[in-house]
């Protein structure tokens, strides 16, 4: 009887171990399966199996099996930053440490606004996916600061060969032999003779900056940036930039310009019968110009480069941050062909002692205005400077970026960009360009 007792008692206990009965052996003590939650989780835990061929855990009903890993502690995507350089929340937060965020914003423009749902065990919850791409569209200006386009010393032409201020010597007469008395006077610069070796006081070619032969360049631009991490991106931008030429810098002679008076008297027989001359003179005038009228300038731009940013210095309340960033970028930049026209002013010697003023383009200055009508040079209006060609440049920029969306964002820089020196069409190397770009871009997430 006693061993029947015992039989029925062993046999109690097994019927409640695969029914899910009230209770069950942990560690040689009883935990009711109803109130004990440490129980559950255990039974739980001990009845879980990796695939659905696994076999039942002992001691586990069918009902009380379940497939899969353990329970994951974070459901969710992957962890991300909130922002572009945005920092963590600060230890004691919302009652915990340091944790990080689901991206809602962007980091700079990117970190965030492209989301999709995932289920996942135990339900389903948001899953943010972090963005890796975005491309962006740029306007701006490149105002160069150093650098000249034509150089004194590597030019592929002097603007004054052959010039010779003789050709412009102008003479009248006053009176004449019936009134017994005549008057010449001929001006001229220097030397009344042609040909005289170096015939002028001064000569001033100047070096023709990049920013005096054209306007500011307008550029404009396309690229892609792959985001490497919460501060720091690759990017890649093709650009174009174009310019108006203008008439810049100049170059001068300065001469002496002399006044020559010849008075000649006569008899009633109109004889000879005197003659006297006066000679005045006036130094240092300017007695030509010649300007030069430069092409349109057009290039295209190659660069790669990256950025990193710096922590957000407003907006992280309402996800609408600014977000400071350094940059630097090397590429090639290809030129268009670029010549220039010479347009020649000369001095009316005359209106030296006539006028006040020296003036240019008086109605009685004889040819030589233009160099198409220079007779020292005819026929030559046009000087090929560069051919096509490419140079190597690069630059460093700083800026800032505002996060208008979650996928949009406009960004401010500026910085410096360096040229290497192009060749003249003469073979010589001329100087490098050294600018300062001022760019608006705006970016886009993928």
């Amino acid at each position: 009887m006693r061993l029947a007792s015992l039989a029925l008692s062993a046999a109690l206990l097994s019927g409640c171990s695969y029914w899910g009965g009230a209770t069950e052996t942990v560690n040689g003590w009883f935990s009711g399966g109803s109130a004990g939650a440490y129980g559950a989780n255990t039974s739980s835990e001990r009845c879980r199996i990796p695939h659905p061929r696994a076999p039942i855990p002992r001691g586990c009903h069918p009902s009380q099996v379940t497939v899969g890993s353990a329970q994951q502690s974070h459901p969710g995507g992957f962890p991300q930053t909130p922002q572009f350089g945005q920092p963590k929340p600060y230890a004691g937060s919302q009652g915990g440490w340091d944790q990080p965020q689901a991206a809602t914003g962007g980091f700079g423009s990117y970190a965030g606004g492209n989301e999709h749902t995932a289920l996942h065990q135990g339900g389903s919850s948001p899953r943010l996916r972090k963005p890796r791409f975005r491309g962006s569209l740029d306007l701006g200006l490149d105002r160069s600061v150093s650098g000249d386009i034509l150089t004194t010393a590597a030019a592929p032409t002097t603007p004054f060969a052959g010039y010779n201020p003789a050709l412009y010597n102008e003479g009248r007469q006053e009176g004449s032999i019936a009134d017994g008395e005549t008057t010449t006077r001929l001006y001229y610069a220097n030397s009344r003779l042609q040909n005289t070796v170096d015939p002028w006081d001064d000569l001033r070619v100047p070096d023709v900056s990049f920013s005096d032969a054209w306007s500011a360049p307008t550029t404009i631009g396309a690229g892609g940036e792959f985001i490497l991490s919460d501060k720091a991106t690759l990017f890649g931008r093709v650009g174009y930039s174009q310019a108006e030429g203008t008439s810049g810098g100049a170059a001068t002679i300065e001469g002496t310009v002399f006044e020559e008076t010849t008075v000649r008297s006569y008899d009633e027989f109109y004889n000879l019968v005197g003659t006297s001359t006066s000679t005045q003179f006036i130094t240092e005038q300017p007695i030509t110009e010649i300007s030069y009228d430069f092409s349109d300038m057009k290039r295209l731009d190659l660069e790669a480069g990256a950025r990193v940013y710096l922590d957000p210095i407003a907006g992280q309340a309402t996800g609408r941050t600014v977000t400071p960033f350094l940059g630097a970028s090397a590429g090639a930049s290809h030129y268009n062909a670029v010549s220039y026209t010479l347009d020649q002013r000369q001095l009316n010697y005359a209106s030296v002692y006539e006028d006040e003023t020296p003036s240019y383009y008086d109605l009685d200055v004889p040819q030589g205005f233009d160099l198409d009508n220079n007779p020292a040079t005819p026929g030559v209006t046009r000087v090929d400077l560069y051919d096509a060609q490419w140079v190597p440049s690069g630059r460093l920029s700083a800026g800032v970026e505002w996060q208008v969306t979650p996928k949009t964002a406009l960004a401010f820089e500026t910085g410096v960009r360096v040229e290497g020196p192009r060749d003249y069409a003469n073979g010589e190397k001329g100087s490098r360009r050294v600018s300062v770009p001022l760019t608006l871009r705006g970016s886009f997430n993928f």
